[in-house]
């Protein structure tokens, strides 16, 4: 049996336009980590099992900062603001990720909250 998630999202620019959206993804799973990356350090999380493909992915830091990343093909992404990933698609920017090692070169410790749905077969 599937899993529903429902996301939604707003944008909108002062005095300007804005742009909404909402809708449902379904996925035979999602699992939730609480994880805190201390200060000067290299942390991998594994996210999912080898198999299966990941449909949804939220990274959200509690102190969001250009000094905070995780590492794509060898490239560092600044977690500077929440990053949400919706659908396949976009997912397939982080390649065949099942971990990400994310780097804090912050002055201080930073919890993150981590969502990710997937479906459990490839």
């Amino acid at each position: 049996m599937s899993e529903k998630v429902n996301w939604s999202y707003l944008v909108h620019a002062a005095s300007g336009p804005q742009i909404a959206a909402a809708a449902v993804i379904e996925v035979d799973a999602y699992d939730k980590f609480d994880v805190t990356i201390a200060t000067g350090v290299t942390q991998t999380v594994d996210l999912v099992p080898s198999t299966g493909s990941v449909k949804l992915l939220v990274l959200n830091p509690d102190a969001p900062d250009p000094k905070l990343s995780y590492a794509v093909d060898g490239k560092d992404i600044p977690l500077d603001a929440p990053h949400v990933l919706l659908g396949a698609g976009a997912v397939s920017l982080l390649g065949k990720m099942t971990a990400l090692t994310f780097k804090n070169a912050t002055q201080s410790d930073i919890a993150l909250q981590i969502i990710v749905g997937r479906d459990a077969t490839p």
